[in-house]
C-alpha cells in the first residue's frame, strides 16, 4: 500500500467524528434537540446557549447560511499550530468571536486563537484533519 493511501486511510479514521450532514444555524435553532449524526454512528448535540450566541452575531438572513459544526481544518502544510476556517459566513462568525479582521472566505488562526474558539464554542466547532 502506498504512503499516500495509508495517509488517506488514517485521515478518514481521524475524521469519523465529523457529521454525515451539517445543520444550518437556523435549523438548529428551530430544533427541540439540535444534533447531527456523525460518521462513526454517534450523535453530536449542540448546546442551546452556543446556538443563541452565534445567532446574536449574525443577521437573521445569514442564519441559514452558517453550517454547523464550524470546521477547524488542521493541515500540516499550514505550519504547526495553524488552522484554517473556510466559508464566508463561518469566517464572519469566527472573526467576530476572536476579534480579528475578516478575510474573504478564508481565515487562518493560530493555536491560542483555536483554544479561545474551542473554549467559547465547544459543541458548535469541530476539528477537521487534512493532508
Amino acid at each position: 500500500m502506498s504512503s499516500d493511501r495509508i495517509i488517506k486511510l488514517e485521515l478518514s479514521r481521524l475524521n469519523l467524528h465529523l457529521p454525515e450532514r451539517r445543520l444550518s444555524l437556523k435549523e438548529a435553532l428551530l430544533s427541540p434537540r439540535p444534533q447531527v449524526a456523525a460518521r462513526d454512528g454517534s450523535v453530536h448535540v449542540f448546546k442551546r446557549g452556543e446556538l443563541e450566541f452565534l445567532a446574536g452575531l449574525l443577521p437573521e438572513a445569514d442564519r441559514d447560511k452558517l453550517p454547523l459544526p464550524i470546521l477547524i481544518a488542521l493541515e500540516p502544510k499550514l505550519g504547526r499550530g495553524t488552522a484554517r476556517i473556510s466559508g464566508e459566513v463561518e469566517v464572519k462568525v469566527v472573526s467576530q468571536v476572536l476579534g480579528k479582521e475578516a478575510a474573504a472566505g478564508e481565515l487562518l488562526i493560530y493555536r491560542p486563537e483555536v483554544a479561545i474558539l474551542r473554549r467559547k464554542l465547544p459543541t458548535t466547532t469541530q476539528y477537521l484533519f487534512m493532508w
